[in-house]
């Protein structure tokens, strides 16, 4: 039999292996853990983790946070996050290069940063210091030493400010931080302590990151201090569709799968290929896509913010709490505005139709086309806003507005022929009608939206050929027949799926 360590429960092997494998046979409460620390033997060693233990912060975020000038700081963070350059070098550990890799560039952006840290770390030391857990400490006699996954030069500053003079055995080094992380902490402890000091140690800390430390010593003691608030620097302010990756879709690969997949590849269909300067067009339309969804962000946040505010069942996800902090309207909007420059430049240059409507050349046009499409954001904005104030079930109305903006709107910038017009509504209205079985207490889970798009298509075209505004020369052109293929094969392949429901009642099907 076995003993659960954190009530005294008898286990069966069975058991107790399981709670050992998840991790649950090491969690204590906060007065637990204090609990058992002071009734410790004082011979007994501690060890003792340092991050989010004995300083409730994150020692490597808060030096990333604190270098200045920090809007330079913050984009290159988040452009790496966004990049992602550890998963180019690192392979399967690529997770281990990380935070080496973000202090690598930020130092060789900023050289100054260390001799920065110094200053901060005197006031942040005690600020963040785990008072609790540092008195208990500094009450006992037992051997402490300290161990970290953090950079030695951003500890050792902090430690000193918090008048700590237990050795720090275990830290990442620039230059090794990798063989740390690879080699894991209780490797690292034993190569610093032996194997034995480890094995009658006491190990605290709050992270299942340092299990093969936990597993090691005498009693492995995981907690969770209710102070220690997770932080992640160089998020504020955002980079556009950093808060729509991070905070409004973080489970969805809504950016390549909705707005490039769908969005971008219709406007390709109905208005790239269409036009007389078709790579120009896609380059521009590309551009415009960032700059609209840039602007269209701030709408995302507002829903958010307003929806914890005012409604019974808000659908926020848990990283608006830790994240939405550095979402900043204003920044947003700069940025959509700076993003709407090239493409307004290049569809000046013939493949938007307004410079030849208003007779305009150079500056003018890009001025004019540029100022049309920020008017349209403008536009847009307002209907969003408009949404996020109403009542639920009210949004279906202005969001038919909006869904039919993210395709139709360019035709404000582009011309198209009618059977790319009515592509651009059937796409949609099939993006719109779930929302609204969604909004009257239906589910939108496996709906055919791409068949819903064919069937839209097929009954406008039908009506606009039988009122006389469609004939068979412009149904057959190619532009029309591409735009035909892509609908019916992304329908068919709707239709495969969907078929099972349209067996006769009965059916085994």
């Amino acid at each position: 039999m076995a003993t659960d360590g954190t009530n005294n429960k008898v286990l069966g092997l069975d058991e107790f292996r399981e709670k050992k494998r998840s991790g649950e046979s090491f969690h204590h409460s906060p007065e637990l853990a204090l609990q058992r620390l002071a009734k410790l033997p004082d011979s007994t060693p501690l060890l003792v983790d340092v991050d989010d233990t004995l300083w409730l912060r994150n020692s490597t975020e808060m030096f990333l946070a604190s270098v200045a000038p920090k809007l330079l700081i913050s984009i290159v963070l988040q452009l790496l996050d966004l990049l992602r350059p550890w998963r180019w070098i690192g392979g399967k550990d690529h997770r281990h290069y990380r935070d080496l890799i973000r202090i690598r560039v930020v130092l060789f952006l900023a050289p100054w940063a260390k001799i920065q840290w110094q200053k901060q770390a005197v006031e942040l030391g005690g600020r963040y210091l785990n008072r609790e857990l540092y008195d208990l400490l500094l009450s006992r006699d037992n051997p402490i030493y300290l161990v970290s996954y953090g950079f030695d030069f951003i500890l050792t500053p902090l430690l000193e400010a918090m008048g700590c003079e237990w050795p720090l055995v275990v830290s990442s080094e620039v230059g090794a931080a990798i063989e740390l992380r690879i080699k894991g902490k209780g490797a690292m402890t034993v190569e610093a302590l032996g194997r034995e000091t480890v094995r009658r140690s006491v190990c605290v800390t709050d992270s299942l990151l340092d299990r093969d430390l936990l597993e090691r010593c005498s009693i492995g003691i995981l907690v969770q201090w209710p102070e220690s608030i997770a932080q992640r620097a160089g998020l504020d302010p955002m980079l556009p569709f950093v808060y729509l990756k991070k905070v409004k879709r973080p489970t969805e690969s809504y950016f390549t799968r909705a707005i490039l997949g769908h969005d971008y590849l219709t406007l390709l269909l109905v208005f790239a290929i269409a036009n007389p300067y078709p790579w120009q067009a896609a380059v521009s339309l590309l551009g415009f896509v960032l700059a609209y969804f840039s602007a269209y962000e701030v709408g995302y946040f507002e829903n958010d913010r307003l929806g914890l505010q005012y409604e019974d069942k808000p659908k926020v996800s848990d990283s608006y709490r830790l994240l939405a902090g550095g979402f900043r309207p204003w920044f947003a909007w700069m940025w959509a505005l700076i993003l709407a420059l090239l493409p307004a430049w290049l569809a000046a240059q013939g493949s938007s139709w307004l410079p030849g409507a208003f007779a305009v050349q150079g500056v003018q046009a890009t001025l004019l086309v540029w100022g049309v499409f920020v008017s349209f954001l403008v536009v847009v904005r307002c209907v969003f806003a408009w949404f996020n104030r109403i009542k639920e079930t009210g949004r279906v109305v202005p969001m038919l507005v909006l869904q039919l903006a993210r395709t139709a709107g360019y035709l404000l910038l582009f011309s198209t022929s009618i059977v790319g017009v009515l592509f651009c509504v059937s796409h949609g209205l099939s993006k719109w009608f779930p929302y609204v079985v969604y909004r009257f207490g239906g589910s939108r889970k496996g709906m055919p939206n791409h068949l819903f798009n064919l069937l839209i298509l097929i009954l406008l075209l039908g009506a606009v050929a039988i009122s006389g505004g469609l004939g068979w020369q412009q149904l057959t052109q190619w532009h029309a027949l591409v735009i035909l293929t892509y609908a019916g094969l992304r329908g068919a392949k709707d239709l495969v799926g969907f078929r099972v429901h349209l067996s006769r009642l009965g059916s085994g099907g």
